[in-house]
């Protein structure tokens, strides 16, 4: 009986050191290291403040670059990419969900989740765009609301249209950084079910920065960080 292939590493970090320069003082972020986030998966990444969490959203989604070791992400060595490739990589390959949402509050439901499209380079028509962009919003609950101004919703409906808008350009990886602090419980469940079926169907990695103890039942493997450094790593199955 043939076996179903093995599911990829989509973010990898192998050694990776981060410190900051704090006046005279030299502050270490991260110290070596060295972890796997899989396609089709959620990865929780927990920890206190200050324990490197928000430190690896940084690195993945190349808004900032390792003082050390390396960072590969959907087969990409982010440290051999120029600034421009890094813009285009940031577009085309990562998705971000924001704890505020980050939603431009003046913009309808559909434009806001249409926005990556237009900050990047697309190859797709935009009847094409705009009809990825309604089946998103249909998969999250909000078809009806697509033309209401953003600023119009609930908090629960913001996060799942940041979770659309994520999702807009096919990315390979979606960073979430403490998705539910700003929702009740029941909402939460709601977006990181949501989150969890989407990234399974379109095949994405997720990885998920939280204090949330709620969010770990949502996710296949769970990464414990303390002082920079990985003290634990659990498997889930789920």
């Amino acid at each position: 009986m043939s076996q179903a292939p093995a599911q990829q590493a989509v973010v990898a970090l192998d050694g990776v050191t981060k410190s900051f320069e704090l006046g005279r003082s030299t502050i270490g972020a991260l110290q070596g290291v060295s972890m796997r986030a899989l396609s089709g998966q959620m990865t929780a990444l927990v920890g206190p403040s200050g324990s490197g969490k928000t430190t690896i959203l940084n690195l993945v989604g190349a808004l900032d670059h390792p003082s050390a070791g390396s960072v590969t992400v959907a087969g990409q060595d982010l440290n051999a990419l120029g600034s421009d490739e890094l813009a285009d990589f940031r577009n085309r390959t990562v998705g971000f969900v924001f704890q505020n949402f980050n939603l431009i509050p003046v913009l309808t439901t559909l434009e806001n989740v249409m926005l990556p499209t237009q900050i990047g380079r697309s190859e797709e028509s935009e009847q094409v765009l705009v009809e990825r962009a309604c089946q998103l919003l249909d998969r999250v609950g909000l078809a009806a609301q697509m033309n209401q101004p953003v600023n119009r919703l609930s908090g629960g409906q913001m996060q799942r249209v940041s979770v659309a808008r994520a999702l807009m350009n096919q990315p390979k990886v979606i960073l979430a950084d403490e998705p539910t602090a700003n929702l009740d419980h029941a909402t939460s469940g709601k977006v990181l079910e949501l989150l969890r079926a989407l990234c399974a169907e379109e095949d994405a990695a997720v990885l998920v920065a939280t204090h949330d103890p709620a969010v770990l039942p949502y996710c296949r493997t769970i990464i414990r960080m303390k002082d920079g450094i990985i003290v634990g790593t659990e498997d889930t199955r789920a």
